[in-house]
């Protein structure tokens, strides 16, 4: 496996890149370049003097939204908060959560006094839950350092070539702009919602010609590329990482990447409403999380913080937004926290892999719902599946769809699997498997579970 060190020299044209980049990071971009030498010396601080400064940032922001926004006091009023008395983490958890319901119902009232002009960033959730939201992110904030500091974890620099498979809304203007914006390096882009044999042939000519140090985007885009190149008898450009978004990383997944593009393989974890929130560095024992710039805690069903180790909801606050904060923001995602500090030398606190969309439940006609370890079904084997989807139709059946991986018995440890999510349900309902050659995109990306019961009206 090849990694930085045994990367090819730097040409001449990566080292004028370099250059270009220190330039603009001294000038005209002196606000990117001045945030990432912050975050920088942040992920090195102790934990104790991390957590501070975690603090530190969540009470003044805590202040700011009751202050500047219309949401804040109404909403902290209502649940009988008060906000000077928050001194402390112990007082933390009192803040009621928000989901996307609450933020969809009073979209007029989060945005602060702050929301004008240029200070907005736009962002969209793709409705991949059934919701669909708009939130503002701080323009403020130059959000890039952040990928920057993940990506020097893998070996991968700022000015380095970038090649990335995702949602691309860009028209050729703006596509234009944002060329001659990070010119001189080259950053090539394969819409992941367009994904047709012509649009990855191109795509391919392009980055053999960049050579991109790293290869990032959607986990099911990534392997329906890999999956062309073999066909096609096309090799790809040398890699010093490949990264993956947008769905879990399965270990299946992984090394079917790294097995083909010959590079090791990285899982990051981001959201529209937050951007970049965590990711893996060099020894892949769980995600650090930006925990300088984003609040994330687990919680349990009455919204209670849980220890590391235990799986529950995901909350999140973004402790660098002023013009639509979001504090306590369940975000729809489980997983667990990690207490081991990583040997990396980065200080920042570790997540474990989330295990999927907390809206990922499969829900039997006696009331009960199943959840938990969905997308670790296949865990036993996984080379045995290269890729699932689990559909529950409206009649509450159950439809395994696999993809199965290169192992030859790969049907015996699958219906062994699926003989297990049977008796989890205590069979209550019909379980069935089917082998399909592909699963389908939505925007690029593959929802690995898909219900078609209606979830129950709260009473």
């Amino acid at each position: 496996m090849r990694t930085d060190h045994d990367h090819q020299a730097l040409p001449a044209r990566t080292a004028f890149a370099r250059r270009a980049f220190q330039a603009k990071s001294a000038t005209i971009r002196r606000r990117s370049g001045a945030f990432l030498d912050e975050l920088m010396t942040q992920q090195a601080l102790p934990p104790e003097a991390l957590r501070d400064l975690q603090w530190d940032r969540a009470a003044r922001l805590l202040r700011w939204a009751t202050e500047a926004t219309a949401f804040y006091p109404a909403h902290y009023a209502r649940a009988g908060v008060d906000v000077p008395a928050v001194r402390g983490w112990d007082d933390w958890e009192a803040i009621p959560l928000i989901d996307r319901t609450v933020v969809k119902d009073h979209a007029a009232d989060f945005p602060s006094t702050e929301a004008v002009g240029g200070n907005i960033r736009e962002a969209r959730t793709g409705g991949s839950t059934g919701q669909p939201l708009r939130t503002m992110q701080d323009a403020r904030v130059p959000s890039l350092a952040l990928a920057w500091r993940m990506y020097s974890w893998w070996g991968v620099q700022p000015w380095d070539d970038l090649a990335r498979i995702g949602k691309w809304g860009f028209g050729r203007r703006d596509a234009l702009k944002n060329g001659v914006q990070w010119w001189p390096s080259r950053q090539t882009y394969l819409d992941a919602a367009l994904l047709g044999q012509e649009s990855m042939r191109a795509f391919h000519r392009r980055i053999s010609a960049s050579r991109p140090a790293l290869l990032e985007g959607y986990v099911g885009s990534m392997l329906e590329f890999a999956d062309f190149l073999e066909d096609e008898g096309l090799q790809a450009p040398r890699l010093a990482a490949v990264a993956t978004t947008a769905a879990p990383l399965t270990t299946s997944v992984r090394r079917r990447l790294e097995s083909f593009f010959d590079a090791p393989v990285y899982d990051e974890y981001r959201c529209s409403e937050f951007g970049w929130m965590a990711g893996e560095c060099r020894e892949r024992r769980g995600l650090h999380l930006f925990a300088d710039v984003r609040l994330v805690e687990v919680v349990d069903e009455q919204g209670r913080r849980l220890p590391p180790g235990e799986v529950g909801d995901l909350v999140v606050t973004d402790l660098s937004n002023r013009v639509f904060p979001l504090i306590r923001y369940k975000i729809g995602d489980r997983g667990a926290l990690v207490e081991e500090q990583c040997s990396c030398g980065v200080t920042l606190p570790l997540m474990r892999q989330p295990e999927g969309r907390s809206t990922d439940v499969l829900r039997l006609p006696s009331g009960k719902a199943v959840g938990h370890r969905l997308m670790a079904m296949f865990s036993g084997h996984p080379d045995s599946v290269r890729l699932f989807q689990i559909h529950q139709r409206a009649d509450h059946s159950i439809v395994v769809r696999v993809v199965p991986g290169p192992v030859a018995d790969h049907r015996v440890h699958v219906e062994a699997a699926v003989e297990d999510l049977r008796r989890r349900i205590g069979y209550e309902v019909p379980v069935t498997t089917e082998y399909v050659d592909q699963l389908p995109f939505t925007g690029g990306k593959v929802k690995y579970v898909v219900s078609d019961v209606a979830a129950p009206v709260p009473a």
